[in-house]
């Protein structure tokens, strides 16, 4: 069963590094419901229920972080958008007419 837990990490991780959001939901979701069945298979006071406890709240922490993380940097970038449109040619704004009379 630590295997499956295994396997969905490496895909959370992998949907997380590309910021694929829908797919981290899911993949959170499926993941904690491998680590409750994972930890329910074993006997009552089995240290692997701690383990996998353990890892269940680095997995989901580790998540946690990144998403905000990239939606932190998101939000920076469209903020930066507004600068950036000033420096890109096809604007509608027209400069102000300079006169010069002599």
């Amino acid at each position: 069963m630590k295997e499956r837990l295994s396997v969905i990490e490496k895909q959370l991780r992998r949907a997380v590094e590309t910021q694929r959001y829908e797919e981290i939901q899911r993949l959170v979701l499926e993941f904690c419901e491998a680590a409750e069945a994972s930890a329910r298979a074993l006997p009552a006071g089995d240290p692997r229920i701690g383990e996998v406890a353990e890892m269940t709240q680095k997995v989901l922490s580790w998540t946690r972080t990144m998403v905000q993380t990239g939606r932190e940097s998101l939000v920076l970038q469209l903020r930066q958008m507004p600068k950036v449109k000033r420096y890109l040619g096809g604007t509608t704004h027209q400069p102000a007419a300079v006169h010069v009379e002599a």
